[in-house]
């Protein structure tokens, strides 16, 4: 009885010392977890940033066309490839002077960078036909024995070639429209001459050689007169008994091996493509 007694009277004081015991306080929730107050505005989720999408590069445009040379005297072949605004320079020009070394004699020399601009111009308007060379740089020698001794060739300013598939009245004449060139016609060794002697710098030149593959110049004194004689047909007479009278062709006149070639004007009259015979090649300037 006294040990129920005692249990009961320790149960009884457990009892009240919890009852008088201090309630210690509740840590209050993370900020992020407390719950708002009745009538309190939430703030707004941040907006998400507008992410630039990537444009696509553009390809760059083609290169454009390159024209194609071919010597008829060392058969090699050289492309003028220029760069994408069209422009011929050094850096497109990596053995340019190679290839118009001096056939006779091998020997390299410069050549003109502008020289090899108004050639891809040339084969430009044309629609990039191959273009054949038949002389570019010509060693001083070389040029006296021609009976050029000022010749532009032994400048490294000259090139003499054509067109395939275009005529050389046509290349004549459309070479003649360039400005401050000299333009020399060999209507018999078939071939056009064109250089960017620095002595054009004022005015062109304009020439015509009735000389054949191997002989000395042959200079017509009236260049222009003979144009004149491509554009006037002869005429065909008929005499009273229906017989025709053929009319003497006109021979142009022809000075000696050596004379100067003739100024013109930057823009010399076209001609139709009325040009005297050709002579095949090959040809040995």
């Amino acid at each position: 009885m006294r040990c129920a007694a005692l249990s009961l009277t320790l149960l009884m004081l457990g009892g009240i010392a919890r009852a008088q015991a201090p309630t210690l306080p509740t840590a209050p929730p993370p900020p992020d977890m407390a719950t708002p107050a009745a009538g309190a505005m939430q703030k707004p989720a941040p907006a998400k940033v507008a992410t630039k999408k990537k444009k696509r590069r553009t390809p760059p445009p083609p290169p454009p066309p390159a024209a194609e040379l071919f010597a008829l005297n060392t058969h090699e072949s050289f492309k003028i490839q220029p760069d994408a605004k069209g422009r011929v320079t050094q850096k497109q020009l990596h053995g340019w002077n190679r290839f118009l070394r001096c056939h006779h004699t091998g020997r390299v020399h410069s050549m003109s960078t502008r020289l090899a601009q108004l050639i891809y111009d040339v084969d430009k308007h044309f629609g990039f036909k191959r273009i054949l060379v038949v002389a570019g740089y010509r060693a001083p020698r070389i040029a006296r024995e021609k009976g050029n001794p000022k010749s532009p060739h032994k400048k490294g300013v000259a090139c003499d070639f054509r067109l395939e598939g275009v005529t050389n009245t046509e290349l004549r004449d459309y070479e003649r429209t360039l400005g401050h060139v000299g333009v020399g016609y060999y209507p018999n060794s078939d071939f056009v001459h064109l250089d960017v002697d620095p002595l054009r710098a004022k005015r062109s030149a304009f020439w015509i050689d009735y000389s054949r593959p191997g002989e000395r110049a042959k200079y017509s004194k009236n260049p222009e007169g003979d144009l004149q004689a491509e554009k006037t047909p002869a005429p065909e007479d008929i005499d009273e008994d229906n017989e025709l009278a053929p009319i003497p062709p006109q021979i142009p006149q022809v000075g000696g091996g050596g004379a100067e070639p003739q100024i013109a004007s930057d823009k010399g009259a076209l001609a139709p493509n009325t040009a005297p015979a050709l002579q095949p090649p090959p040809q040995n300037r």
